[in-house]
């Protein structure tokens, strides 16, 4: 009975230590997704105070902003790039419906 509660606990110990070595690789903690967060709501605010006529304006400048999160995918952090991403779309589609649908095709 010893055997299997060590056997057990080793493998809970190892799946924890498994699941935190990408983090710690990375170098990326909560704190930078956070950053990154809002650094995605700060660049969908810039798109949405504007008036665009131009759609292909519109398309240079997302492509513009949505190159912020090149940044973090330079550098290996995956979360906080995803985590720019979400905010980005949905800060987007949240205030401005249409303008959303077409972000979200690009």
């Amino acid at each position: 009975m010893k055997k299997i509660i060590y056997t057990v606990g080793a493998i809970i110990a190892l799946t924890l230590l498994y699941g935190c070595s990408d983090s710690e690789k990375t170098g990326e903690n909560a704190t930078e997704i956070e950053a990154a967060k809002i650094a995605g709501r700060n660049a969908a605010r810039s798109i949405i105070t504007r008036h665009w006529d131009d759609t292909s304006l519109l398309r240079k400048e997302v492509e513009r902003q949505r190159a912020l999160r090149l940044r973090y995918d330079s550098i290996g952090h995956r979360r906080s790039a995803a985590s720019f991403d979400s905010a980005f779309v949905s800060t987007v589609r949240t205030m401005n419906p249409i303008l959303g649908k077409f972000v979200e095709k690009l």
